[in-house]
């Protein structure tokens, strides 16, 4: 039996439109394989700025280190609040989401869509990665690279410094201007990532995508409700388990997520900061 077809509904498209999902003709990627061999794809989100921060709208570009391949681009059927500073910067309202796929369809076409490749975000916590892992039975499979930590790493930046997307374009000298939108983030986390790689293969000698991932371990951080926290700690000291704790309102997580989790708590209505770039709520963490 043939999957349901998915309709998806690209920003600024007045009715949904059919997903045609393109045939990918790459390998699995691994440690070994290639820099100049592999696929990747970038990735970006907008959320509601509310926790439990449920997608609005999800932008993908798939790339090689030479050019973009194809897009991915559509917003999100959540019936959720939407936090009014994130709806300022990313201008998702409630009326442009009739029609849109609920989110496990869309995260469906979305990880079709990035079969095989390498996950590149702008986050220096994986937030974007783990939004949509987020439930899964399964973590997500792809190696993942962070392209704040790349530039750190790159441009030799100050050590516990957060670069944000738009001073990296700007940094960079790129063609491209960040702008609160899921596609629009994603094609300059693209751009970015591929002109740190060019710099990192001739001043680092970076070949395989292994050299990449060892220089760039991503931070392991407990995204579990502090209540949930506090309970697991009873139990592992034997002391009893206390009850009525009031639980957060950020959903605990599960073994089972996208990466591993980031190094700094959640706790504000911004996902995160990111200078310049969607990561006020609502934006793509990074």
């Amino acid at each position: 039996m043939s999957p349901k077809p998915v309709f998806l509904k690209p920003r600024g498209a007045a009715e949904p439109v059919p997903w045609d999902e393109i045939a990918v003709d790459a390998p699995e990627v691994g440690p070994q394989t290639p820099l100049v061999d592999a696929q990747f794809v970038a990735l970006d989100v907008e959320t509601t700025g509310n926790a439990p921060f449920l997608v609005l709208e999800i932008g993908a570009e798939r790339f090689t280190l030479d050019r973009p391949l194809s897009f991915f681009d559509t917003l999100v059927d959540c019936r959720a609040p939407i936090n009014p500073y994130a709806r300022k910067r990313h201008h998702i309202d409630r009326s442009m989401l009739i029609g849109a796929p609920e989110f496990k369809d869309a995260r469906r076409a979305f990880l079709r869509f990035a079969q095989g490749a390498v996950l590149v975000e702008h986050s220096h916590d994986a937030f974007d990665t783990w939004l949509v892992g987020r439930g899964l039975e399964s973590p997500l499979e792809h190696p993942i690279i962070d392209t704040s930590a790349l530039a750190r790493l790159v441009l030799e930046l100050p050590k516990g410094q957060t670069p944000g997307l738009a001073r990296l374009v700007e940094e960079l000298n790129l063609d491209v201007t960040p702008a609160h939108a899921a596609l629009d983030d994603a094609r300059a986390t693209a751009m970015v990532f591929r002109a740190l790689i060019s710099r990192a293969r001739e001043t680092i000698g970076w070949q395989n995508v292994g050299d990449v991932l060892n220089a760039l371990p991503r931070p392991i951080v407990d995204r579990t409700a502090p209540s949930r926290r506090a309970l697991a700690a009873s139990r592992v000291q034997g002391a009893p388990a206390q009850t009525g704790q009031r639980r957060s309102a950020a959903p605990a997580s599960t073994p089972r997520v996208t990466s591993p989790r980031p190094s700094a708590p959640r706790g504000r209505s911004s996902r995160r900061r990111r200078s310049g770039s969607s990561g006020s709520p609502g934006g793509s963490p990074g």
